[in-house]
């Protein structure tokens, strides 16, 4: 039975804003340096703007209830596909422990400055269970968490933004910006530079649930521009703020997002409870981040699963609503073992936080090193689709927009192995051990192709 359209326009770009616009990563890129603003521009033109439009295209060319898994599937076959699934699936499960903790930190910060680690571990462990909950609500009630997430994110890095420069006016900035500041510099600070291309992926993520907009091919260029458009000044901003509120030796990976608040609004009335207030804001949108994503991964996970390539399990609906409750509550399973087993080896809430995520940031990257070459074999493929919108049939500017994502993301995944500016012995084997694991437990569930007698992952019908 076909899927109720629920996703209008303003769904999809609040859905994409949500997905993209994070908070949680804002105090690890600003830890790189006033020369991150020119990270972040230079991702922004290199990556972010190719990936949208490969997003936009392949979303209205080939409109799917699987998105990334079902156009690498087209390009390079099913076994393909099933890794790409796993892959896609399984860095939730990894990233939400992370979030969680980024979470009960800024909860520990407003309320419960010596609140102990176990402490943290468990409300971490609660806040799963609520995003799985909500993840298996119909999407009709389940899209206002991304929605309502998206204008809180919005909301607190305007803030953020407004207060560094009218901090920048009053007082001076924390961190001088010249012209040898802002110059990319090739040192320490750069093992942060990967959670700048985590911090926009995300496109393509609403295109998982492409069966349930109203119109793909009408509203996913329009929406995918101007969330783009918002997300890349805000991210500026946001960056900018904090670089004039704290020097940058003094932003903490969880500390950093409220200090920074408390400094810039320190001086107005009543800013305890606006601090109050704005943290209350911050916690409810990281919920809303990992519901997004859940909801767009699991999805794909389902799809994966009906068609063979990932065990039934995945693809248990929920009686009622139709949500994918087996990739739901498999990804509490993943996000709880995953967050008790972290913590016992963690000394402290920062390193437990990055720890978890960067090891899921980097499995995040893995399935858009084949997104990028799918889209170059599916543009030779397609010809020109009338229905869809599409970038010229340029040979050179086709090469352009996959290679210069490709080299980024590549780029950004050797960086979380192998740091800029340290070799760190530990941090290299764990990740590999953790990367050798998570690729052979998934050869492990992907190892039966899809069988030609099952449903296939189709496109969607288009009104």
């Amino acid at each position: 039975m076909p899927a109720v359209r629920r996703l209008t326009r303003r769904d999809i770009t609040l859905f994409t804003i949500s997905a993209i616009l994070t908070i949680d990563g804002l105090a690890a890129a600003a830890a790189i340096g006033i020369q991150s603003l020119t990270w972040w521009l230079l991702s922004f033109l290199c990556f972010a703007i190719p990936y949208a439009l490969i997003s936009v295209e392949l979303g209205t060319c080939r409109p799917s209830r699987g998105g990334i898994v079902h156009w690498v599937k087209q390009a390079f076959g099913p076994r393909w596909a099933a890794r790409t699934s796993w892959l896609y699936w399984i860095n939730v499960a990894l990233w939400m422990p992370a979030v969680f903790i980024m979470m009960t930190g800024v909860f520990a910060q407003l309320f419960w400055p010596d609140m102990p680690l176990s402490v943290q571990i468990i409300l971490a462990l609660v806040a799963t269970w609520v995003a799985v909950a909500i993840c298996c609500l119909s999407l009709d009630t389940g899209k206002w968490v991304p929605n309502i997430g998206a204008c809180c994110k919005i909301l607190i890095v305007l803030l953020l933004g407004i207060g560094g420069v009218i901090t920048a006016l009053l007082d001076g900035i924390a961190n001088e910006i010249t012209l040898t500041t802002l110059m990319p510099q090739w040192d320490e600070g750069l093992q942060f530079f990967p959670v700048i291309i985590f911090s926009m992926v995300g496109f393509d993520l609403v295109c998982c649930a492409g069966d349930e907009m109203e119109d793909p091919r009408r509203d996913l260029p329009v929406s995918m521009m101007a969330a783009g458009v918002i997300i890349t000044v805000l991210y500026l901003f946001a960056v900018f703020g904090m670089l004039v509120a704290l020097p940058v030796d003094e932003i903490g990976l969880i500390s950093g997002l409220l200090a920074t608040l408390e400094r810039l609004f320190a001086p107005l009335p009543g800013s305890d409870w606006l601090i109050i207030l704005l943290g209350l804001l911050a916690l409810f949108s990281f919920v809303s981040n990992i519901v997004t994503w859940s909801l767009g991964s699991n999805r794909a996970a389902a799809e994966a699963a009906h068609d063979g390539e990932l065990p039934a399990v995945f693809g248990i609906e929920h009686p009622r609503h139709g949500t994918p409750l087996g990739a739901s509550l498999l990804t509490g399973v993943v996000s709880s073992a995953a967050i008790i087993l972290y913590g016992f080896m963690a000394g402290s809430a920062e390193q437990l936080y990055w720890g978890l995520f960067s090891f899921a940031s980097l499995i995040l990257l893995l399935p858009y090193l084949l997104l990028f070459p799918a889209y170059r074999v599916l543009k030779k493929q397609d010809g020109h689709n009338p229905d869809g919108w599409q970038l010229p049939d340029n040979p050179w500017l086709v090469r352009l927009v996959t290679v210069l994502p490709l080299l980024f993301t590549a780029q950004a995944a050797v960086f979380f192995v192998l740091p800029p500016g340290r070799f760190d012995i530990p941090h290299t084997l764990s990740t590999l051990l953790g990367l050798v694991i998570v690729i052979g437990i998934g050869e492990w569930v992907c190892r039966n192709e899809a069988s030609p007698a099952k449903e296939v992952l189709g496109e969607c019908a288009v009104d």
